[in-house]
């Protein structure tokens, strides 16, 4: 909470260890001034701070006003306690992962929703053509004029059956009474690499691996192994027909830099704004483009907002908001994908070429280089994995006033969204080369719409009990529709449209539709601003469920009780707020199972349409339910000017949906049931203060702590769920790894240990007797952020730092990269594994390599699992505001000249950490795309 005094002009504010304290000599040296903060809350209702029971958090515009990220909900992280967000790939305007006071389900809904101006919006990725994307994106960031994020059942019940992992209220900037004001802001910035990540092998590198690889397995010296590839007395061995040229060569191929450019980051928003006594109105245009720092890979947007407020009477008000945008994203593969340019940086041999003499791409032999893979490179040019996407959202609210305290409220919005999904594969080069070339193109056609009465009536009895009852009729209904097909066989590689590729290869066409419909009713009482006691109920049915599990009830039970009105504690002037409060409910979580068996008949069987069985039916699937308490502590010092909040959170998830298994000769493997539990809890502390508020400086300072403790408590009899290197287990969390512990590497022998138990002690160099166990989980257990804001006269710095602390996450192509000789010759992988065993180097971190290992020492364990401890500067900006006096005679109300940069340091705890920290919201990084450093320089011009 930032609330603006005028004038201290006797008093200190210290913090020392955390703690805040204020020695101040006179009572009245405290100007008077007092703005009481205002959040939205659940359909639409503000509330103020001192009338909250429930857990919430805001975000103003200022805070994240021209912050050069393309999505909103990358913007979260580190300014909202109890929030969690992770980007799996620095792709622009691509996915982020955002978790509200931990992970809500196993296989249902994690993400919270997303409202925009009373409205559910779409949120996630809704693309086929794109390796990952975001509808968010579409969103342009500077219409925001505050973020609040809902998050215990006090806030969320009253959005009933999806609002399990939180929501998030987005309300957008409305124009103002008076003369119209014009606001233009530009900004232009360069990206790279936040974090440097795994480094490919140069041609020195990679001979002096080869050669210690090949000479621990024919028992040469690595130099004689060395005369003899020169020699080429490899040569009648096909197996080994590279080594002559990889020790010859005169190649020395940065496939990095083949595969990197200097990237761009440009955006350009403008805004006007005015209105009268009747009519007040908001428009802007924006214009964004992020490129990545790898070739082929890039985000634009182009999007238009007007919004409309028309006071018709002292009884009638209306309302429109139209949102329009237009984006393309480029992205490129990720995982084991020879098109995945980060597998080139570090599988592709250095001896290779990325270019001929002529400067053209070298594309190998028959498409192929030395080792099989693909000049991505060429690729980054010549094929693309692109998603158009058209938004179209509109809404209509209306408000009228029945009588003096009863009020109806009207509320409909539509969301169009349009997806054009291409992916083209030359015929020239790559994955489209054996086929002559594959062109794919599907739309995808979303149409969601909201419906909202909303009857409204506050009245007083005495003085000092206010009531406020509504109530709440919602319908939601979600339409799609994909068509698409594929095809192969281009005459040439400058047609690109599906119609020149003449070999038909698939084709999909399909419709769906869900819809929800609810009521919901909401108390609110308050005493003399003393007591606040919330509470809610909220019925709603789902299409998707049987008749006899279609409706749910939620419901909330929220009280506050401010200590600071009561008259012992009111006689003390430097407490302003003194807050307990707590809540309790019951909200849904939904899931994407169906209770239905069905009947399929998309199979082609002599081409006739086969019947297929799927699914098992199953009447009593319902939603998972999520009960989440929540008791905090709000305090105010000095008219609030330091705000304190400490929260302590147990959210339980119940009929957690998990595939029971069935015997196959039932015809399917499982069915699914809700037959599970978890459990997150945690604490969260926030603290505000405005150190210095003169007439030239001023400071503020805050920050937020959270941690997080997850256990899955139920699972289908007690029995573990083991997937890969990760294991769900009863007293264990969610993204638990499971595997074998590293013990390092045997100092006489250069072989490969673990411990056999799995923890510590004893250990051996057979990987199969040492036992698996749990190794930690990817998340962080403690995390948060720290801001500040110092103006002086027109100059201001403002900073965000965030960390993490107790995650890890798991290299899982590290079996390739650092193979111990088991992949070395085929790919040359990365300079971590450079560090093996010699006589010479006996405690090195690797083990001795060996051509063809077969030790099992790069399977999986904790030898590649890195803790995600980090500090990072997330944000600094600097700027100059000109002062009117310097603005004379320009035509300009306002003008700021700033630089920012965004990811600008980062400092990881762990050294052997080669992503970014802010993936540990997932168990691996899948080779994805490096998450992205922006400095930029902007104007900010208002007339």
């Amino acid at each position: 909470m930032n609330v603006k005094l005028k004038v201290l002009t006797v008093g200190a504010l210290f913090f020392i260890g955390g703690q805040a304290v204020m020695a101040q000599k006179k009572k009245d040296s405290l100007g008077e001034k007092k703005i009481e903060e205002v959040v939205i809350v659940g359909f639409g209702q503000k509330k103020t701070v001192n009338e909250l029971t429930g857990a919430v958090g805001n975000i103003k515009a200022d805070a994240i006003e021209n912050v050069p990220v393309a999505s909103i909900d990358k913007m979260l992280q580190g300014r909202v306690a109890g929030v969690q967000t992770g980007n799996a790939s620095g792709q622009p305007g691509g996915f982020a992962t955002v978790r509200v006071r931990g992970i809500a389900s196993v296989n249902g809904g994690v993400n919270p929703i997303y409202i925009v101006d009373g409205v559910r919006v779409t949120a996630g990725d809704v693309t086929r053509g794109a390796i990952t994307a975001n509808i968010l994106a579409n969103l342009n960031s500077d219409d925001i004029e505050s973020m609040t994020v809902l998050k215990d059942a006090a806030s969320t019940a009253v959005y009933g059956a999806d609002a399990g992992a939180g929501v998030v209220v987005i309300t957008t900037k409305s124009g103002k009474k008076g003369k119209p004001k014009i606001n233009i802001n530009f900004e232009h910035g360069t990206n790279s690499r936040a974090i440097e990540g795994q480094r490919g092998l140069n041609t020195e590198q990679y001979r002096y691996l080869l050669s210690h690889t090949f000479a621990n397995a024919t028992g040469q010296t690595p130099e004689e192994f060395t005369a003899d590839a020169v020699a080429g007395l490899y040569n009648n061995n096909a197996t080994f027909a590279a080594l002559q040229n990889i020790f010859t060569t005169s190649n020395s191929t940065d496939w990095r830099k083949a595969l990197s450019r200097s990237a761009y980051q440009q955006s350009a928003n403008v805004s006007i704004n005015g209105g009268n006594d009747k009519v007040t109105y908001y428009n802007s245009a924006n214009y964004f483009l992020q490129e990545s720092e790898i070739k082929g890979s890039d985000f634009k947007r182009v999007a238009f907002t007007n919004k409309v407020n028309y006071e018709a009477s002292d009884k009638f008000k209306v309302g429109t908001d139209i949102q329009m945008s237009y984006s393309k994203i480029n992205t490129l593969n990720n995982g084991g994908a020879f098109a995945n340019p980060i597998l080139t940086e570090l599988f592709a041999r250095p001896t290779d070429a990325a270019y001929n003499p002529d400067g053209s791409y070298y594309l190998g032999v028959n498409g192929r280089l030395s080792n099989n893979l693909f000049n991505n490179a060429y690729l980054a040019e010549h094929n693309y994995y692109r998603a158009e996407t058209a938004r179209v959202f509109a809404s209509l609210n209306a408000d009228y006033k029945i009588l003096k305290n009863l009020n109806y409220r009207f509320v409909f919005g539509g969301e169009f969204i349009n997806v054009e999904n291409q992916t083209y594969l030359n015929p020239v080069h790559g994955d489209g080369y054996a086929v002559n070339g594959r062109k794919t193109e599907s739309i995808d056609r979303l149409f969601n719409w909201n419906l909202q009465n909303i009857l409204s009536y506050n009245f007083k009895i005495g003085d000092k009990n206010n009531f406020d009852v509504r109530l709440i009729q919602e319908a939601y209904q979600r339409q799609s529709h994909v068509v698409g097909a594929s095809a192969t066989s281009v005459g040439s590689p400058l047609l690109e449209t599906l119609t020149n590729f003449v070999k038909p290869a698939s084709f999909q066409g399909d419709r769906g539709q869900s819809s929800r419909t609810g009521y919901a009713a909401v108390f609110n009482y308050n005493f003399d601003k003393l007591i606040n006691l919330d509470a809610s109920y909220r019925r709603d049915a789902l299409s998707n469920f049987t008749e006899d599990q279609k409706w749910g009830d939620f419901y909330s039970v929220g009280l506050a009780v401010d200590l600071a009105k009561i008259n012992l504690i009111k006689q003390i002037d430097q407490i302003s707020m003194f807050k307990l409060r707590g809540s309790y409910g019951k909200v849904g979580n939904q899931i994407s199972s169906s209770p239905y068996s069905l009947l399929g008949f998309s199979t082609n069987y002599n081409d006739l349409a086969a019947v297929t069985y799927g699914g098992v039916y199953n009447p009593d699937l319902k939603w998972e339910a999520i009960n989440p308490l929540s008791l905090g502590i709000d305090a105010g010092l000095f008219n609030n000017r330091l705000t304190f909040t400490a929260e302590y959170y147990n959210k339980k998830t119940t009929d957690l949906v998990f595939s029971q298994p069935l015997s196959l000769s039932q015809g399917l493997a499982s069915m699914d049931r809700n037959i599970g539990s978890l459990v997150n809890k945690g604490w969260e502390f926030a603290v505000n203060g405005e150190i210095i508020s003169t007439e030239n400086l001023s400071w503020e300072l805050g920050g937020n702590f959270s941690t997080l403790d997850n256990e899955i408590t139920k699972l289908y009899g007690g029995a573990d769920i083991i997937s890969g290197s990760t294991i769900l287990r009863e007293g264990e969390a969610v993204g638990t790894y499971y595997m074998r512990k590293w013990a390092g590497v045997d100092a006489t022998t250069g072989s490969a240990l673990w411990y056999i138990n799995g923890k510590d002690g004893e250990t051996t160099s057979n990987y199969n007797a040492a036992q698996l166990a749990v190794q930690g989980t990817n998340f962080s257990k403690y995390y948060g952020g720290i801001n500040t804001k110092v103006v002086y006269k027109g100059f201001s710095v403002e900073a965000l730092a965030t960390y993490g602390f107790g995650g890890r996450v798991l290299n899982d192509w590290a079996n390739y990269t650092q193979s111990d000789g088991q992949y070395s010759y085929n790919y040359a992988g990365s300079t971590d594994q450079l560090d093996f065993w010699t006589p010479d180097n006996p405690n090195a971190a690797n083990p001795k390599p060996v051509y063809g290992n077969t030790t099992l020492s790069n399977r999986v364990s904790t030898r590649y699992l890195s803790k995600t401890d980090y500090l990072r500067l997330s944000n600094v900006k600097i700027g100059y505001k000109f002062n009117s006096e310097l603005l004379k005679n320009t035509g300009l109300a306002g003008f700021e000249v700033y630089v920012q940069g965004n990811n600008v340091w980062t400092h990881l705890y762990d050294d052997t950490l080669r992503f970014d920290p802010e993936n540990n919201l997932n168990t691996a990084n899948n080779l994805n795309l490096p998450v992205q450093k922006t400095y930029s320089l902007g104007f900010n011009l208002q007339f």
